[in-house]
């Protein structure tokens, strides 16, 4: 007889249920312990953050002004319509309701609202400005709106359209931009002065904390936490002269180019002008698509600035450098002249000279006054690539200059190793070297360049430019003055003395390609040129300083397809400089009678270049 033995584990069944239960349970008690004894702090700072809602309290940002206080940019009351995109998220019917009433369409509104993602509980910028009637209708219904707000917001106001370029514009920050200054988000400087001096002029964001129900609408403003206050953003003051610009502006009547005027002993600048110009106000809200696509096409580039990214072949206007470089190595001394017949033979080419006719004999002066192409190629031959590289850079060209402003190329100085890299060891021809001499083929500067060398010239410094002068703290008082920098150029007295004496027979003395813009009152010292454009007409080129003895502005103009600079450049820059003169001297005082240029006179001018 077999008997059957039970497992031991039957006999105590009852306790391993005991065991396990007990065990579950404990579990469950010991995560219940943790949740509310030791991750209490956790959970408690996770529940004020669904009540609680920091609100980012944008700062007023600074304003900007020219050289004797005028408004530049200014700050006005606007408007403007956020989302908070958890919220929205939670109430997908807001997007159909702030369609009808904001005209858009819903997949422009939900992009807006998710281009940080949806998940966050910072408000996105719907619409800035908001239009006083959709705010009133808005503001009557808010609560069919969960998940909106307002806020009332300075909006930058640009009333020198003139002035675009060298101020830039405010817009949206991008989401893979980092925050500026304290917990900043919304409109930052893009371009120009808005972009370089942003951090001093976005000031810093405050904070308040706002308590919330379940629907994310606000019940209350708390003052514990305690709120923090926004620091408005500095004042800045610019060189720059407003009226003078403007007169610019009025000058070039609608041309395109560059007009850049500054001050040669400290490279503050008067003016920094820019044609085509656009409306900076249009990005200060959300931009719409189609009208970034019209600006980016226009085939007259507007968002360029070009005075600072316009590279333009110097033409003439280079000659200076040349001249200096071949009297400092010794090769252009007193007794150097050469004989011009309308042009040079090199190899089987006819390298002609601007006046066909021939300028006969010509020494260093009238080289300058008369513009004798004839005379710098055999200088350029003379002295070769590396050198004129050499004295080039000294005078300013092939590098930025460190102007104040974003975006500054720097231009091109071929050296040897550039032009074998570009046309291969050895095989670019003498024919380029003397076109590079004239200031064309592979030679490239910008009008700002133009103006720091012709500065140079002027007074033996080389400056850099500068926009800011100085940034006024107005909540404090406190002022923090911008610090000019300034060296001495490497060129013997003697030189400079030549380079002038030919730039003031350019304008002052028969024969020169200003001559037709003389004035007894007002003696100024320029020289003319003209750059070979393969795009269409020659771009025409002046630059110049005034007065003559005692240099107090230095100006560089560039006109697109103007054919000839001694037409079409150098009656701006003339202007110019006396009407900077007149302003700081006004009234009568003597050698400062401004003796108008007879249309009869015009025809004085022999020169094309």
């Amino acid at each position: 007889m077999i008997v059957e033995t039970s497992p031991w584990w039957r006999e105590y069944r009852g306790w391993v249920f005991i065991l396990v239960i007990a065990a579950v349970f404990g579990a469950i008690e010991l995560r219940l312990f943790s949740m509310q004894v030791i991750n209490r702090p956790d959970f408690l700072k996770m529940a004020a953050t669904n009540r609680i809602r920091a609100e980012i309290v944008e700062p007023v940002r600074g304003r900007i002004f020219d050289r004797h206080g005028e408004l530049l940019v200014e700050n006005r009351p606007s408007f403007t319509l956020y989302a908070i995109p958890w919220t929205i998220k939670k109430n997908p019917s807001t997007v159909d309701s702030l369609a009808c009433v904001l005209d858009l369409n819903k997949e422009v509104i939900r992009r807006r609202i998710g281009v940080r993602g949806w998940n966050t509980f910072y408000p996105t910028a719907l619409q800035r400005d908001l239009p006083f009637e959709k705010l009133a209708r808005l503001e009557a219904t808010r609560l069919s709106y969960p998940g909106i707000m307002f806020r009332f917001e300075a909006k930058r106001a640009y009333p020198h359209p003139e002035t675009v370029h060298f101020l830039g514009y405010v817009s949206e920050r991008a989401p893979n931009e980092a925050n500026m200054g304290r917990g900043r988000f919304g409109l930052v400087g893009k371009k120009g002065i808005e972009l370089v001096y942003e951090d001093q002029l976005g000031g810093e964001a405050g904070v308040r904390y706002q308590q919330v129900d379940a629907s994310g609408r606000i019940t209350d403003f708390l003052t514990d936490p305690p709120p923090l206050d926004a620091e408005p953003g500095l004042d800045i003051y610019l060189n720059i002269d407003a009226g003078l610009q403007e007169y610019a502006y009025e000058l070039m009547k609608g041309r395109d180019g560059a007009v850049v005027a500054l001050d040669p002993l400290n490279g503050e600048l008067l003016v920094l002008l820019s044609l085509p110009d656009y409306d900076p106000s249009l990005f200060a809200g959300v931009l719409p698509a189609d009208e970034w696509k019209s600006l980016t096409s226009d085939p007259g580039h507007p968002l360029l600035n070009r005075a600072v990214q316009g590279l333009y072949p110097p033409g003439s206007t280079f000659k200076m450098a040349i001249l200096a470089a071949a009297v400092e190595e010794g090769i252009a001394d007193d007794n150097y002249h050469i004989e011009c017949r309308g042009g040079m033979q090199l190899g089987r080419r006819w390298f002609k000279c601007w006046n066909a006719g021939g300028h006969g004999t010509v020494g260093r002066l009238e080289a300058i006054q008369q513009s004798c192409d004839v005379f710098f190629y055999s200088l350029g031959l003379a002295l070769g690539v590396e050198k004129i590289s050499q004295y080039c850079r000294e005078l300013g060209f092939g590098k930025r200059t460190g102007i104040d402003i974003d975006s500054e190329l720097p231009g091109i100085i071929p050296s040897v190793k550039y032009l074998d890299r570009k046309y291969g060891t050895g095989k670019w021809t003498r024919g380029q070297l003397a076109n590079i001499a004239i200031g064309q083929g592979d030679v490239l500067v910008t009008p700002v360049q133009l103006a720091v060398y012709v500065a140079a010239i002027a007074t033996g410094r080389i400056v850099k430019p500068r926009l800011a002068n100085r940034l006024v703290d107005t909540a404090g008082g406190s002022v923090q003055e911008v610090a000019s920098e300034v060296s001495s150029l490497k060129l013997s007295p003697e030189t400079l003395d030549i380079l002038r004496e030919g730039m003031r027979m350019a304008v002052n003395e028969p024969g020169g390609t200003a001559y037709w813009l003389r004035n007894p009152g007002l003696i100024m010292a320029g020289k003319t040129g003209t750059s070979q454009n393969p795009h269409g007409e020659d771009h025409g080129l002046f630059v110049g300083f005034a007065p003559f003895d005692r240099p107090l502005i230095a100006v560089a103009v560039v006109i697109e397809h103007g054919e000839h600079g001694s037409t079409s450049a150098a009656p701006v820059a003339c202007r110019l400089m006396r009407r900077y003169i007149e302003d700081l001297y006004p009234g009568p005082q003597p050698g400062k009678q401004i003796r108008p240029v007879a249309v009869s006179e015009q025809a004085d001018s022999s020169a094309s270049d």
